[in-house]
């Protein structure tokens, strides 16, 4: 299925590829060994609010969305240089 973004929507999408080498195993080792089933369900839940809020260009939902990972995030935004500033600049 193709989705296409409603028209009202002003929304602009940016990759950024910084000169930062994150090595697999220690990206892989900040990570929990064991993710409870409330975190799962909280992240698929956050990840379908994303989709809502990027066809409904609702911006406040979907910085909530961006902002409120509980697996990967918390543990890895120490070891990414300047991350948690290009996070704010995003949302």
């Amino acid at each position: 299925m193709r989705l296409r973004l409603p028209e009202k929507t002003k929304l602009h999408f940016v990759l950024l590829s910084p000169e930062f080498e994150a090595p697999k195993k220690k990206m892989r080792a900040a990570l929990p060994s064991e993710i409870g089933m409330s975190h799962h369900v909280w992240n698929c839940s956050q990840a379908g609010a994303l989709v809502a809020s990027v066809m409904d260009g609702d911006l406040v939902g979907l910085g909530k969305a961006m902002s409120n990972d509980k697996i990967v995030e918390p543990k890895r935004i120490p070891l990414v240089p300047g991350m948690e500033g290009v996070k704010k600049a995003a949302i």
